[in-house]
């Protein structure tokens, strides 16, 4: 199989404000941590082409056009020399759908969207297009939090569930990325009360150590016997308040789980996730139900 063909890539929304500027330094760092390539995507709609034949005049069309390239020129100039990237304009009907078009076209890992600027204390607040994608993905969704979104090398995966053990897609996804990325890998889980009990702390061990074949098992297995990989519970009364707790560490990406509507491997944001949007600090990966890790082995 030739390189192009076996070629990981991460897709990378972008809009010509500063939520476009914090997914490409979210993107930058994530590709200087593992053998990525970046696709820098500019979605162009629908209703600002203008159809053969017609008599009305290209000047708006060209004018369209030429905002358009000089946007993903502006994109492509924020890109270090040491980072694999292209620039990709796709035409579609709104922007999550083109993004998810090119993810498809491109077989991409995940999707990295910045997130809107929050308003007093929170720290993420979800747009219309990231709401879409939350809600319809078929690979992971990044968000990159506002003006802290260029991390430097990604130091940990942490992964948050709740209080009943069983997200497959979250847990597997987390021990990849972590085995990938050669980082420490924590499971968190976030409840109301007061803490997983020692059954259900073995229950979520042995499931990491035993996820994905003998190779990442045994490399789950080999985190957890050198003390890199931990299961852990933060109570609080609430979700939020378990969650605003929490220690990270810089370049740290804290990945959380779909609802269990999420059907068809799609991702379905629920309430509890939007709750923990509001206050997570770091960058966030959404992990679909039944996906792959954005930043899994070869």
């Amino acid at each position: 199989m030739s390189e192009t063909a076996t070629k990981r890539r991460l897709v990378v929304g972008y809009i010509a404000t500063d939520r476009g500027r914090d997914a490409i330094a979210l993107a930058i760092s994530i590709a200087r941590s593992i053998d990525i390539e970046l696709v820098v995507t500019i979605v162009r709609p629908e209703s600002s082409t203008i159809m053969a034949g017609s008599a009305v005049p290209q000047d708006g069309a060209g004018i369209v056009a030429q905002q358009i390239d000089d946007w993903l020129d502006e994109a492509m100039s924020l890109i270090p020399d040491d980072v694999s990237a292209k620039g990709v304009i796709r035409i579609a009907s709104n922007e999550s759908k083109g993004l998810m078009e090119v993810a498809e076209a491109e077989e991409a890992l995940g999707i990295v969207i910045g997130a809107r600027a929050a308003t007093l204390m929170r720290q993420l607040r979800i747009g219309t297009v990231a709401s879409a994608l939350l809600h319809s993905s078929t690979v992971p969704v990044v968000l990159a939090p506002p003006e802290k979104s260029d991390i430097g090398p990604i130091s940990r995966v942490t992964a948050l569930f709740g209080a009943r053990p069983g997200a497959s897609s979250l847990i597997g996804a987390a021990v990849q990325s972590a085995s990938s990325l050669n980082v420490d890998l924590r499971l968190l889980s976030l409840i109301a009360g007061d803490g997983l009990v020692d059954d259900e702390v073995a229950e979520v061990a042995e499931f990491a150590e035993q996820y994905g074949g003998a190779v990442l098992a045994e490399r789950a297995s080999e985190m957890f016997e050198a003390g890199r990989a931990t299961v852990k519970a933060r109570a609080g009364a609430d979700i939020e308040e378990a969650a605003e707790g929490i220690e990270w560490l810089p370049g740290e990406l804290a990945f959380i789980g779909s609802s269990r509507l999420g059907h068809g491997g799609r991702v379905a944001i629920g309430a509890r996730a939007r709750r923990l949007l509001r206050v997570l600090p770091v960058p966030v990966v959404v992990v679909p139900r039944g996906a792959v890790s954005p930043v899994r082995p070869h």
